[in-house]
């Protein structure tokens, strides 16, 4: 443990070492730290004490509020991981107190609501106790010698009777029943009150609920990488270049986290947002990304299978046929966190477009590149203006057809032209889009097929 809380300090000084979230209310001095898949996420603070104060008997106190705990064998721990003196002034010393807190559930994670430091309160929000969101609180009580270097903690788990339902954002039941009797490719519009077509702009929570991110680490820092398809309890759908590094390095699985029914790239840790883990990588074996992008799709296979809830549903999987001529001409809808018009390399939160699929004759004749990255399992879609499409940062996201009154999976955002003496997308001219309908017999063969 000692090698633990030594990472987790490293991890705060060195601002590479870990994805930071600031808390909500207790900003100061207070904040969730990703450490990595086997940690997750854990709470670090910092407390300056007075001049004076002595650093023997030290007592301190963390309440914070949380849903339902399955297992109440752990409430979670409250350790000092480091003291740091900051000033002296003849015999009084100021020090800086670091101290890391574990939480009992990661998805939503708990919401410090009081820190307490030798009687001095750090961070007062006690009236977001026992919310409706939140109706559980945890009171983790730490008793530190500073001579016998030991330190020990208690958690207590409290309620009120009859706590009232959890709900988020004041829109209904996160989960119903009704969520895993909708089938594939339909929104839950018992808790949504929006369309899903916002023309263009910044989507609701809701609206796309197969959307997923995709998370991977560089050395010891984690960033985002690109969109996903949800199509069943089990499968991710994404493109295959998503898991190879600019040296055309292979991403390790296990360096791979997917985040389900995220809204603000800048929240993972929103309250019906899950963070999964892959039991596999599927790139398709045709994929080759030295000589060429074609057969750029990946399935990735979660650990554990997802329940669906309002903000997680799955989309359809094309099942028309293969042809493309069916769908020139026609409109499907891609969204995503990628590049925007004002220059911003990620959006914080998605955005969707409305875009046309064109001929392959069309989209071969518009530029000399096009024979380069298209073939038979790839298709163009895009309005060539300049402004309107996906780009750097949505590869991998989808592009749905509606089909009955479903939305339904058949494109993967793969590529695009870039702009003269830059890496970011030319909006000027058409987008490619690995057709998923070529590969559905590869796609189901990682699952049941009616799991999809």
């Amino acid at each position: 443990m000692k090698l633990i809380s030594c990472f987790l300090f490293c991890s705060i000084i060195l601002t590479v070492c870990a994805q930071r979230i600031s808390h909500e209310k207790c900003t100061n001095g207070f904040k969730y730290i990703y450490v990595n898949s086997k940690l997750n996420w854990v709470g670090l603070g910092w407390a300056w004490t007075t001049q004076g104060f002595r650093r023997h008997n030290i007592t301190m106190a963390v309440n914070f509020a949380t849903t339902a705990l399955e297992d109440t064998a752990f409430l979670g721990s409250l350790k000092i991981i480091r003291f740091h003196l900051l000033k002296q002034l003849a015999d009084e010393k100021q020090w800086n107190i670091v101290y890391e807190v574990m939480f009992p559930i990661q998805n939503p994670l708990p919401e410090v609501t009081h820190v307490v430091l030798n009687g001095d309160t750090l961070c007062d929000d006690t009236e977001k106790e026992y919310n409706a969101e939140k109706p559980y609180l945890v009171k983790l009580r730490l008793t530190y010698n500073a001579y016998l270097k030991e330190q020990s903690y208690t958690s207590e788990l409290t309620t009120k009777p009859e706590p009232a339902p959890i709900t988020t954002n004041n829109i209904g039941p996160l989960y119903s029943e009704g969520s895993d009797t909708l089938g594939c490719g339909k929104v839950d519009l018992s808790n949504i009150y929006v369309p899903l077509v916002l023309e263009g702009t910044t989507i609701q929570r809701g609206t796309w609920p197969w959307l997923v991110s995709v998370y991977s680490y560089s050395k010891v820092r984690l960033g985002f990488r690109c969109g996903a398809t949800l199509i069943s309890h089990k499968l991710v759908v994404t493109a295959a270049h998503c898991f190879f590094d600019i040296y055309n390095r292979k991403v390790m699985t296990e360096d791979v986290l997917l985040i389900l029914g995220q809204y603000n790239l800048k929240r993972p840790q929103d309250t019906g947002s899950e963070i999964m883990y892959p039991e596999s990588v599927n790139i398709h074996p045709d994929y080759r990304k030295r000589n060429s992008i074609d057969s750029d799709i990946a399935v990735v296979v979660l650990a554990d299978n997802v329940r669906f809830t309002a903000y997680i549903r799955p989309a359809c999987l094309w099942n028309e046929g293969e042809s493309k001529e069916t769908i020139i001409g026609e409109r499907g809808l891609t969204a995503g966190w990628g590049r925007d018009e004002n220059g911003n390399f990620f959006t914080e939160l998605p955005k969707q477009i409305e875009l046309p699929v064109v001929s392959d004759e069309t989209c071969l004749r518009s530029h000399e590149a096009f024979p380069r990255i298209t073939s038979e399992v790839t298709f163009c879609a895009g309005w060539r203006n300049g402004t309107e499409g996906p780009c750097n940062g949505d590869s991998g996201g989808p592009l749905v057809f509606e089909r009955s009154g479903r939305w339904t999976l058949r494109g993967v955002v793969s590529t695009s032209l870039s702009t003269d003496g830059s890496n970011t997308c030319n909006l000027n001219e058409y987008v490619v889009f690995t057709d998923v309908a070529k590969f559905r017999n590869w796609v189901t063969s990682f699952t049941s097929e009616t799991d999809i």
